[in-house]
């Protein structure tokens, strides 16, 4: 066998790999949304676009114990980011359609392992609680980072999100 052929058919693999595509995440219902629970936290998961019309991902995230509020934005946007330091603290706001607006206490871009993605907490609290609370009269929002916008993320129903999360609360408390 030639060396060639033999690093041929080692590389095939690797090759393959490089052309496939991977589905990330929740697919939408007929809502908008995609719902899940698991680790004490219930997630719901809407749809939006990024700057270049790629479709983005923005999930809420309420971590049952002690109410601690997150959003996460998985998308090809990332891929920018890819040099961010991750220790940096980002600032992040969500700007609902009903006018409000909630600030983060933290954010930061998680890149360079196996899932990458933009994040925002408001931690446990007055703060997540009042996030949470905007959630209830909205039909919309969009993300604010880093001098980008992300959005307008949507879905059917005013307040589905929350809804979607109390009653993910209520089924697993």
């Amino acid at each position: 066998m030639s060396i060639a052929f033999a690093l041929g058919l080692a590389l095939s693999p690797a090759l393959a790999l490089q052309s496939l595509t991977i589905v990330d995440g929740p697919k939408p219902d007929a809502n908008g949304m995609a719902v899940d629970y698991g680790n004490g936290v219930c997630r719901v998961s809407v749809f939006g676009t990024d700057g270049d019309g790629e479709q983005i991902r923005a999930e809420f995230s309420r971590r049952l114990r002690d109410g601690n509020l997150g959003v996460s934005l998985y998308g090809p946007f990332i891929r920018k980011f890819r040099q961010a330091d991750p220790d940096a603290n980002y600032p992040v706001t969500v700007v609902f359609d009903t006018g409000s607006s909630a600030p983060s206490r933290s954010g930061g871009y998680d890149v360079g392992g196996f899932e990458e993605y933009a994040w925002a907490g408001w931690g446990p609290g007055a703060a997540s609680d009042a996030t949470y609370a905007a959630l209830k009269g909205a039909s919309s929002f969009s993300v604010e980072m880093d001098g980008n916008s992300y959005g307008p993320f949507t879905w059917t129903g005013t307040g589905a999100v929350w809804t979607a999360l109390d009653d993910c609360e209520t089924d697993n408390s």
